[in-house]
């Protein structure tokens, strides 16, 4: 039997226990959870059928945008909140918050609470909003600058002309103008924790190395992919996920994290279509 078919469990009655974390795949098929310790990819399989638009993860839940409705994880699957058909979800330091058909709400307490309006919304992260038509901020819906923003992290905003950084002291100059430019070029991916960021352009995911500035271009270091595919969503938990738009599950682990002592970036393959995103609770 080979390693990768073993689950993790029974990879843990071999002596190589590490700490667990199940990591969920958005797709056209709908939520594909996944098991991975330790670098090693374990046992997946399809936690519900939908055809998920987005999915994002905190606070031990998982939230999925689909083309019906924004969904949650609960003790029994997925459940609909109410909120309708939705482009976009993620988290904030207050909770939930789904995009869709023109509006962005909160979710406290089972009732949905109106933020603002904002059209074709692609992406949610802490206090920033993804849009066609640019970057706008949260609790309000201020626009914040720029143009064809696809996704949003941090200080970060990845767009079809480049990955800006954002300076949130307005100083003498008004919000639009507080962005600068640390990568060239469209970028559809951004991610980050605080610690770790990633940024991913049409064919080479990157990490900034050098948190302490985020320009010029070589503090941004191109990552060792076991796959040439494109990325199409990262996230962070005791280890650093990735997903690809052929399905590819990939993470990224420290030396001493392994079993065998060898770190770095693996992957398998999920075989599922349509990928959109990938998150951790």
């Amino acid at each position: 039997m080979s390693d990768d078919a073993l689950s993790l469990s029974e990879k843990r009655m071999y002596g190589q226990t590490r700490p667990e974390t199940h990591a969920y795949v958005g797709s056209g098929l709908g939520v594909t959870r996944v098991e991975t310790a330790g670098g090693q990819i374990g046992r997946f399989s399809l936690a519900e059928r939908c055809s998920a638009r987005d999915i994002a993860g905190a606070n031990g839940e998982i939230a999925v945008a689909t083309d019906e409705a924004a969904l949650i994880s609960t003790d029994d699957g997925f459940a609909a909140t109410g909120f309708g058909p939705a482009t976009a979800v993620g988290y904030d330091a207050d909770g939930l918050v789904a995009a869709g058909q023109g509006r962005v709400a909160r979710y406290d307490d089972g009732e949905w609470w109106e933020m603002g309006a904002v059209n074709d919304v692609r992406a949610l992260a802490s206090d920033l909003v993804a849009a066609a038509d640019g970057v706008y901020g949260l609790p309000g819906c201020a626009y914040l600058g720029l143009h064809d923003a696809a996704d949003v992290a941090g200080p970060f905003a990845a767009t079809a002309d480049g990955l800006y950084r954002r300076d949130a002291t307005e100083g003498t100059v008004g919000t639009r103008e507080n962005w600068a430019i640390v990568r060239s070029g469209a970028h559809g991916v951004v991610a980050s924790d605080g610690g770790r960021t990633h940024a991913a352009e049409a064919d080479t995911l990157y990490e900034l190395t050098d948190t302490d500035g985020a320009s010029p271009d070589p503090h941004w270091q191109a990552c060792d992919l076991p796959v040439r595919e494109r990325v199409v969503d990262v996230t962070y938990g005791q280890d650093t996920y990735a997903i690809t738009e052929n399905g590819t599950f990939l993470v990224d682990t420290a030396d001493e994290s392994t079993a065998d002592g060898r770190g770095g970036w693996r992957g398998r393959s999920l075989g599922v279509p349509e990928v959109v995103g990938i998150a951790v609770a």
